[in-house]
C-alpha cells in the first residue's frame, strides 16, 4: 500500500492516496489502522496495549488469529474502521494517550459528542460513563441539547428524559442551530412550554396594568367630598353625621 509521508501541517484528509496522521504514527507502534469515511483515508499507527485495555471489542479483534490477507493491523494489511472520521479518533486518541494540546475543545460538549459514537461502538464502557457525566454536568442550553443527542448515541431513555426535562424548565425558545439538533419532537415540546410561559408572562403584564388602573382609580374617588358636610373622604366620611363606607354608598359623593 502506498502511502505518502507524514505532513505535520496537515490537519485535513480530503481525497486521494491514505495519508499517515500528523500526529498518531508512531514509527514503534503495534497497531495500523486506516478509517474510510465518505472520501477521507486516513492511517493511524498507535499502541496495541492502549486501545486494548480501553475497548472489549477491539481487544477481541486483536485476539482473533490472523489469517493470510486478513486485516491483522500491520501495515500491509491494516484494520480498516469503517465509517469513522478521522477527526473522531484523532479526539479520542487525545484522550486515551493524554495529548490535547491539538484539540483543546475535546473536553467540551462539540468534542464529546464527536467521539462518543466511537466510543459506544466499540464499547468502551468506562470512557463512555466519563463522557456521559460531563455531558450532563452542563448548565447552560446548548449543554441540556448535548444531552439530548448523546442520549440518542447510546440510546438511553433515562439520559434523554434528564435532556429533555430540564430544556423544559428553562422555558426558553431554542434558536435554529439547537431545534436542529435536538429533532422535530423535542423542539415542538419545548416551544409548547416557552409559548405558555410567555404567554402566562403576558396575562401577568395585563393583570397588574388592570389592578395598577383600579388603584388609581379609588385614589381618584378617595378625593371626592362628602355631599352633606363637604369633608375630603378617605373610605369613610368623617363626619359623625354621616360615617358611610364609600364603596357601599357612591351616593354621599357630589
Amino acid at each position: 500500500m502506498n502511502m505518502t509521508e507524514t505532513d505535520s501541517s496537515a490537519t485535513d484528509y480530503p481525497c486521494g492516496q491514505p495519508r499517515r496522521h500528523h500526529d498518531f504514527y508512531f514509527e514503534d507502534g503495534t497497531l495500523v489502522m486506516q478509517t474510510s469515511f465518505k472520501i477521507e483515508s486516513v492511517i493511524f499507527k498507535v499502541h496495541r496495549s492502549i486501545l486494548a485495555r480501553y475497548s472489549t471489542v477491539i481487544h477481541s479483534m486483536l485476539s482473533v488469529p490472523s489469517v493470510e490477507g486478513s486485516q491483522d493491523g500491520t501495515d500491509e494489511n491494516p484494520l480498516v474502521m469503517t465509517g469513522d472520521s478521522a477527526a473522531s479518533w484523532e479526539f479520542l486518541l487525545g484522550l486515551q494517550y493524554n495529548i490535547p494540546r491539538n484539540r483543546p475543545d475535546a473536553l467540551k460538549g462539540e468534542g464529546l459528542l464527536m467521539i462518543l459514537p466511537l466510543v459506544h461502538k466499540y464499547c468502551m464502557e468506562e470512557m463512555e460513563t466519563w463522557i456521559i457525566e460531563q455531558i450532563k454536568a452542563a448548565r447552560n442550553y446548548d449543554g441540556f441539547v448535548d444531552i439530548i443527542v448523546a442520549s440518542r448515541i447510546v440510546g438511553s431513555n433515562e439520559l434523554y428524559e434528564d435532556g429533555l426535562q430540564r430544556l423544559l424548565s428553562t422555558k426558553l425558545f431554542p434558536t435554529l442551530e439547537q431545534a436542529e439538533r435536538m429533532g422535530t419532537k423535542e423542539t415542538h415540546a419545548v416551544m409548547k412550554v416557552a409559548a405558555e410561559a410567555a404567554i402566562a408572562v403576558s396575562n401577568d403584564k395585563i393583570t397588574h396594568e388592570l389592578e395598577l388602573k383600579h388603584a388609581i382609580a379609588l385614589v381618584n374617588i378617595d378625593t371626592r367630598t362628602c355631599r352633606h358636610c363637604n369633608n375630603t373622604t378617605n373610605w369613610k366620611c368623617g363626619s359623625s353625621r354621616c360615617r358611610r363606607v364609600q364603596q357601599e354608598a357612591l351616593h354621599c359623593y357630589d
